[in-house]
C-alpha cells in the first residue's frame, strides 16, 4: 500500500471527548483519535445526536466507499473495512435517525463520490434475502426484467430504520435473510439456490446500519439469532441524547478535515491489499487479543460480543484508511478498541441481569471502577442506597480483603470518627479498559 501524507491530528484533541449523556457507559477518549473523530467532536454541540452513534455511522459509511479491496488478515480470514452499527436508543430521546442524518452530512463532504454514493447507494428496507441479491445485481431485475438493480456492482449501504421488523421476517418459515446477511458480512458472497431461478452474487461490499430500541431487541432477539451468529456481526451501539438543543445552532465548520478524508477515500478506492499492523501496534496486539479473549462471558452477552477480534482490527483498518495511512497504528488499534469496549458495556447495560449480579461482584466492580481516588466506606453504603445492613457490607468488604484484591487504610478526619477507604489491588476486572487507560 502507497504511503499517504496526512495531518496529524493533536493529543489535545483526541483526549477531549464530546459531551455524551451521563446516563451511558463512558467512551474512552481514545476513541475520538484521527480525522473523523476530531470532525465527530467538532459538530457534536450542534446536533442532538450521540456522538458515538455518529462516529460508527460516518465510520460504517466510509468503509463501505473504500470497498473489499482493502483488508486485515486474522486467523487466516480477510476483513475488510466492513462495519455495522446496530444503534440501539429510545424512540424520540435515543436520536438514532438524527445520529445517521449527521453522519451523512460528513459524508457528503468528502467529495464528488462519497456525495454520489450517498445519493445513489444508500437503500432502506430490508425484508427478504432474494429482496437483497437482487438490489446486488443478482438475477438481473428478478421478477422485472426492465428493473434496474439498486447497485449492481455490489457496492451498497443499507440503512434499516425499523430493524425490529427485520428481526421479524428473519424468522418466518423460509426467509433467507438471516443467512445471507451472515454470508456477506462473512466475505461478500451469498447466494440462494431453493428457487426455480437461482439468486448468486460475489464480491459484494454491502455496508448496514440499523436501528432499534432497547426493549424490541430484547424482545425479538430469540435463540435462533444468537446461535446463527447474525447479531454478532453487528457492532451494538447504545445511544442517547446528549443535551436539548431548543434552537440548533449552525453545523461548525470541518472542511479541512473532510477534505483530507475526502482526498484519502479516493486514493484508498484507486488501490487495494493487505494492510499490516506497524510495530507498535503488533508490539501491542498480544495484550490486546488477551484481553478480548478474556472478555468471552457465558450466555447471552457472551454470544452477542463473540468476534471481539475481529471487530476491532476491521474497526482499526478503517479508521487507518480514514487517516490515509499505510498500516494500523497504535492509535488506530487503541481506536477500535475503544469503540469495540464501548459496544461490549452497551450489551451488557441491555442484557445484564441486575438480579443475578452478586453483591460481591457488584462491590468488586465499584471498587475496582474507582481507580486512584478509592472509595469511602460511606460510598460503599450508598452504592447499596441503605439496602444492606452495616455488617453484611463489612463482611462483603472483608472477603475481597482476604483474596488480597482490595487494601484499605483508616484515614483522620477532623472532628468525627475515622473514615476508611479501599483501593482496588488485584487484576483488572475490565482487562479491555486497563489497555486503553495504559496505552491510550
Amino acid at each position: 500500500m502507497t504511503t499517504i501524507t496526512t495531518e496529524p491530528t493533536t493529543a489535545e484533541s483526541a483526549a477531549a471527548g464530546p459531551r455524551r449523556s451521563p446516563m451511558l457507559p463512558p467512551v474512552h477518549p481514545a476513541a475520538w483519535y484521527g480525522p473523523l473523530g476530531e470532525s465527530v467532536r467538532r459538530v457534536a454541540p450542534a446536533t442532538e445526536a450521540d456522538p458515538i452513534a455518529i462516529l460508527v455511522s460516518a465510520a460504517a459509511l466510509y468503509g463501505a466507499m473504500v470497498g473489499p479491496h482493502w483488508y486485515v488478515r486474522l486467523g487466516g480470514v480477510r476483513h475488510p473495512p466492513l462495519i455495522w452499527p446496530l444503534i440501539v436508543g429510545k424512540t424520540g430521546s435515543g436520536r438514532k435517525g438524527t445520529s445517521m442524518s449527521a453522519a451523512k452530512t460528513l459524508a457528503r463532504g468528502w467529495g464528488d463520490y462519497a456525495a454520489a454514493y450517498i445519493r445513489a447507494r444508500t437503500a432502506q428496507g430490508l425484508s427478504s434475502g432474494e429482496g437483497l441479491l437482487e438490489a446486488l445485481g443478482a438475477g438481473g431485475g428478478g421478477d422485472d426484467p426492465d428493473r434496474e438493480p439498486t447497485a449492481p456492482d455490489g457496492r451498497l449501504t443499507v440503512v434499516e430504520t425499523e430493524f425490529a421488523r427485520v428481526l421479524t421476517a428473519a424468522k418466518r418459515d423460509g426467509n433467507t435473510l438471516g443467512p445471507i446477511l451472515r454470508q456477506l458480512w462473512d466475505d461478500g458472497s451469498a447466494g440462494v439456490m431453493t428457487r426455480a431461478r437461482p439468486l448468486q452474487v460475489e464480491g459484494a461490499h454491502v455496508g448496514l446500519v440499523a436501528h432499534i430500541t432497547p426493549r424490541e431487541l430484547r424482545i425479538k432477539l430469540s435463540e435462533a439469532d444468537l446461535a446463527g451468529g447474525t447479531v454478532n456481526r453487528f457492532l451494538v451501539v447504545l445511544s442517547e441524547r446528549p443535551h436539548l438543543l431548543p434552537h440548533e445552532p449552525p453545523m461548525p465548520d470541518v472542511s479541512d478535515l473532510s477534505y483530507w478524508i475526502g482526498r484519502h477515500l479516493d486514493q484508498v478506492r484507486a488501490g487495494g491489499g493487505e494492510v499490516r499492523r506497524d510495530r507498535h501496534a503488533e508490539q501491542l496486539w498480544p495484550r490486546v487479543y488477551e484481553a478480548l479473549s478474556a472478555d468471552e462471558p457465558d450466555g447471552i452477552i457472551g454470544q452477542v460480543i463473540a468476534r471481539g477480534p475481529a471487530q476491532v482490527m476491521r474497526l482499526a483498518l478503517t479508521f487507518a484508511l480514514v487517516d490515509g495511512a499505510s498500516s494500523i497504528s497504535k492509535s488506530h488499534l487503541l481506536q477500535g478498541l475503544a469503540v469495540w469496549h464501548y459496544s461490549t458495556r452497551s450489551v451488557r447495560e441491555l442484557f445484564g441481569d441486575a438480579q443475578t449480579t452478586t453483591d460481591l461482584r457488584r462491590l468488586a466492580e465499584f471498587i475496582a471502577g474507582a481507580g486512584d481516588a478509592g472509595v469511602t466506606k460511606s460510598e460503599v453504603y450508598r452504592l447499596f442506597s441503605g439496602n444492606r445492613r452495616s455488617s453484611q457490607l463489612t463482611d462483603l468488604i472483608e472477603q475481597l480483603e482476604r483474596a488480597r484484591v482490595i487494601r484499605g487504610r483508616r484515614e483522620e478526619t477532623t472532628g468525627g470518627r475515622p473514615a476508611y477507604r479501599y483501593w482496588w489491588v488485584g487484576r483488572p476486572l475490565d482487562p479491555v479498559w486497563a489497555i486503553l487507560e495504559s496505552e491510550g
